[in-house]
């Protein structure tokens, strides 16, 4: 069956390769999702990230007040910010790189499979966090 998305960018996140390429294969088959959906969820993520870094944010608490997030629960907050401190601005602005190039490329720039180009994001965004 399909996996939710935090399956995937936690395996990213955690900087497991073969686990986030197997959670994208099962998001595009069993999940029956869209390649772009999957681009969408990723580029939603580390655009969080993106946010957060450089930013006067001292907890989650702050971090959910940046980001906008409603609710009374600031966990994803709290992971967008760790993973914020752990990439750095460089690694957020390469993950950003790496999220348009793959934008392209879904949009018909290469002649890469869809599958594939999806799988060289993810593999490109979890060696980042190693």
């Amino acid at each position: 069956g399909g996996v939710p998305p935090w399956d995937l960018t936690d395996a990213i996140d955690s900087g497991d390769i073969g686990l986030a390429i197997e959670r994208v294969h099962r998001m595009l088959g069993a999940g029956s999702m869209h390649s772009l959906q999957v681009l969408a969820i990723l580029t939603t993520h580390f655009r969080r990230i993106l946010a957060l870094e450089g930013a006067d944010v001292r907890n989650e608490a702050d971090a959910a007040a940046r980001l906008g997030l409603k609710g009374k629960s600031t966990f994803p907050a709290k992971k967008a910010l760790g993973r914020a401190n752990r990439l750095g601005y460089d690694g957020s602005a390469q993950a950003i790189g790496f999220l348009a190039q793959a934008d392209v490329d879904l949009r018909g720039k290469t002649a890469w499979p869809e599958e594939l180009v999806l799988e060289v994001l993810v593999a490109r965004l979890a060696r980042l966090s190693r």
